[in-house]
């Protein structure tokens, strides 16, 4: 299967639904580990009281088969900071390997992609004449690929992740962006207790690598109440920020999140936080 991809842009604080509710943002074996269709839908928007403040879009779908072991998936992303504009599109191929009469899964994914960044001349206050807008305009679209493995039952998940591989191999690859992921991980464990109102306690550990700045370690809970009708969740970053998020879920099928990051901790004196909403619909 042929596709085009690139992971989510990892600003410092990247989508919130990728840490529960949109597992495939962040690594692609986690494609279509739910039987059948899935749509995700994320909007985010950062420091709201400035103008120009980036914003960001996400749009995924993704597919189960019934035998549970493939899994497919196409992902766009769209980026606003300023007079910058980034795009990307990415299909995926996973494969999951049952293992222990399938109560255990081996997960491999890997994603194919395009992302195109250009300025928006009708942003620009300065000289539009200047050569060096225009030749960034010149650059041509940046192919890509991503590579993800995971295991995972019904209580532990663990996952790594390898996006922008172009970039990881080859080392004399020069690209003026900042603030890209190099490479993800994370372990979460998912306590149940079907028959009580605290339904689901999930803590998690994620750590990731951001080029131009240092590594970046999460650490979060996620609560569920009532099976799934209330879900609540907070996750500390290493930057010294924190995310709060609310959901629930209608009839096992329609899931809607709310999240709030606050700044790290070098613009906390000069910009609100960030807001997020996240859809997600299983056609079960």
């Amino acid at each position: 299967m042929l596709g085009f991809s690139l992971t989510t842009f990892a600003q410092l604080n990247p989508m919130g639904s990728m840490y529960y509710q949109n597992l495939y943002l962040s690594n692609p074996a986690m494609a279509g580990v739910e039987k059948g269709w899935e749509l995700n839908a994320g909007y985010k928007a950062q420091w709201t009281s400035i103008e120009g403040a980036p914003t960001m879009q996400a749009v995924t779908a993704t597919y189960g088969t019934q035998s549970n072991k493939v899994g497919a998936g196409l992902s766009f992303y769209n980026e606003n900071a300023g007079v910058i504009q980034r795009t990307s599109l990415k299909g995926t191929y996973a494969y999951h390997l049952p293992l222990n009469n399938e109560s255990s899964y081996l997960d491999f994914g890997l994603s194919a992609g395009i992302m195109n960044e250009w300025i928006d001349f009708s942003k620009i206050r300065g000289d539009q004449g200047d050569m060096s807008l225009t030749n960034f305009n010149q650059r041509k679209l940046y192919f890509d690929g991503d590579f993800g493995i995971a295991f995972r039952n019904q209580n532990l998940n663990i996952q790594a992740a390898l996006p922008n591989m172009k970039r990881f191999f080859n080392r004399d690859l020069s690209r003026t962006v900042v603030d890209r992921a190099s490479y993800f991980a994370a372990v979460s464990y998912k306590f149940i207790n079907p028959n009580k109102v605290l339904s689901v306690i999930e803590p998690k550990f994620t750590y990731r690598g951001i080029d131009n700045y240092r590594d970046i370690v999460d650490l979060g809970l996620n609560t569920q109440f009532w099976t799934n009708k209330l879900l609540l969740s907070t996750i500390y970053h290493s930057s010294n920020s924190v995310s709060v998020g609310a959901g629930t879920t209608y009839q096992n099928q329609l899931a809607i999140l709310v999240m709030y990051t606050t700044n790290t901790s070098a613009l906390q004196n000069y910009a609100n936080g960030e807001f997020e909403i996240g859809l997600k619909y299983n056609f079960r």
